[in-house]
C-alpha cells in the first residue's frame, strides 16, 4: 500500500515538474503586434544594448520564465539563479547557485548579443547546460524579452 502511495506520489511530482518544463519553451504569444511609436516603452540605449524592445511585450514573454527565475535583488535562486544585474555579468558567477559545467568553464559574458544567442538556442552557446529551455526562434520575441529583463535587473 505505501509503495503505491510513493509511486503515485513520484508520478505527480513528475508530472508538475514536467509541466514546470514545457513552459520554458517558444509559445505563442497572444500579443503578436508591436504598439507603433510607442518610446517610453522601448530600451534605447547604445552604450548597453543594440537590441530594441517593448517592455511591456516582453513583461508577458517573461512569464514562461518566471518558473524558473527570479529578477530583483536578493530574492533567492529557484530552479535557474536569480538574473538581478544581469547584463555585463560572468556566466555561472552567481553566488549559492550550483551551475553546470558547461556554463563554469565558459567565457561567456552577458552582453545583449549573447543574451540573444543564448535566447534563440542556449543548447548551442554552452552545450551541457542544465537549463531546460527550447530557445526562442523569433527575433522580436528575444528582443522584448531583453527588453524587458534589462529594465527590471539593472540597477536603478
Amino acid at each position: 500500500m505505501i509503495d503505491t502511495v510513493m509511486i503515485r506520489l513520484q508520478n505527480l511530482s513528475l508530472l508538475i515538474i514536467s509541466t514546470l518544463l514545457i513552459s520554458c519553451g517558444d509559445q505563442p504569444s497572444s500579443d503578436n503586434e508591436k504598439a507603433e511609436g510607442v518610446l517610453a516603452n522601448k530600451i534605447i540605449d547604445q552604450k548597453t544594448t543594440t537590441a530594441v524592445g517593448d517592455i511591456d511585450r516582453g513583461s508577458k514573454l517573461y512569464l514562461q520564465c518566471r518558473a524558473c527565475h527570479s529578477l530583483k535583488e536578493n530574492e533567492p535562486h529557484t530552479i535557474g539563479p536569480n538574473l538581478f544585474n544581469l547584463v555585463g555579468s560572468k556566466a555561472g558567477s552567481r553566488d549559492g547557485y550550483v551551475y553546470s559545467e558547461a556554463l563554469l568553464n565558459s567565457e561567456i559574458v552577458w552582453t545583449i548579443e549573447n543574451l540573444n544567442l543564448w535566447l534563440e538556442k542556449p543548447y548551442v552557446i554552452a552545450p551541457g547546460n542544465k537549463m531546460v529551455f527550447s530557445g526562442m526562434r523569433k527575433q522580436e520575441d528575444r528582443d522584448d524579452l531583453i527588453a524587458f529583463l534589462y529594465d527590471q535587473t539593472s540597477e536603478k
